[in-house]
């Protein structure tokens, strides 16, 4: 997984995708308009499994943050009025 978000998201070098253990990973982005690229690109898949992206806060601990919400952009056609 590590090699294959390196890849998509370019502005990761090796080694800044690490795994946290129980299907967590962390990725450290050094400018704010690479993790908003990335944040804007939801929803992400890999392996046809969501992941679930949350900014982390300075106090947050990694692995206690709830990670059972994401984002979906529905478009609808052809409802009848």
């Amino acid at each position: 997984m590590r090699n294959t978000m390196t890849n998509l998201w370019h502005s990761l070098e090796e080694g800044q995708i690490s795994n946290l253990g129980g299907k967590r990973f962390m990725s450290k982005f050094f400018y704010e308009g690479d993790i908003d690229r990335v944040e804007n690109g939801v929803s992400w898949t890999f392996n046809n499994h969501l992941l679930a992206i949350h900014r982390l806060k300075e106090d947050e601990d990694p692995l206690q943050i709830p990670l059972v919400t994401a984002n979906f952009w529905v478009q609808v056609h052809d409802l009848p009025p």
